[in-house]
């Protein structure tokens, strides 16, 4: 009875694992590559309880994995290589820890949008470091005349190819709120990330 106790568990933990990792791959394949230019690809995703998409691009530069967090903690530089970013304060900061106040521009008719990012540094090890971005909406009180954002949610996952060069993932989900489309808004999010990595890349490079 022992044994055959012990072979069915065996086989509960194995069919765990086939579907975790059938579950995993089918996430990977979830992703749709949306834009490749300049050596930038963009990839969106259908988001599990929301009307609008995710977003990951994926990009190599010739610096350091410490030039790329230099540029992400440096508030002065934030709103010349962040994607319509109009206004940009280093509300606080303690350990590995940044709290950035953010405003977002948008095309009219629509108002800009804000949000409190919390930037949570996290050396994986001596070759990778996680970014953890999480919007925390109540941080602040909101501003008239600009919508604070429901949700957002991602990471930067910076990866040591050789001395030179780093691997570099960004990945978000955002919650407009008001009365953004997500049939307009989708099609457009392959946007945000290119230009942010194009614009990160050209100040890394120059200042490395």
């Amino acid at each position: 009875m022992t044994n055959i106790g012990t072979l069915q568990q065996k086989l509960i933990w194995i069919t765990i694992i086939v579907c975790l990792l059938t579950f995993t791959a089918s996430a990977q394949e979830n992703w749709n590559l949306v834009k490749e230019e300049a050596g930038i690809k963009v990839y969106t995703k259908t988001e599990s309880g929301s009307k609008y998409k995710a977003f990951k691009a994926e990009m190599q530069v010739s610096c350091k994995i410490e030039d790329i967090l230099e540029v992400l903690k440096n508030t002065d530089s934030i709103n010349n290589w962040v994607a319509n970013c109009k206004e940009v304060k280093l509300l606080k900061t303690e350990d590995h820890d940044q709290y950035y106040y953010i405003e977002t521009s948008l095309p009219l008719p629509f108002e800009n949008r804000d949000m409190v990012y919390h930037f949570q540094y996290i050396e994986i090890n001596s070759e990778q470091e996680r970014v953890n971005v999480t919007g925390v909406p109540d941080y602040v009180q909101p501003r008239k005349g600009i919508v604070r954002m429901v949700k957002t949610n991602g990471y930067w996952l910076l990866t040591s190819i050789d001395a030179h060069k780093t691997e570099v993932i960004y990945q978000m989900h955002v919650e407009p709120g008001g009365l953004i489309p997500a049939w307009l808004a989708n099609p457009f999010i392959k946007n945000v990330p290119f230009s942010t990595f194009k614009e990160l890349r050209n100040i890394v490079q120059k200042t490395k």
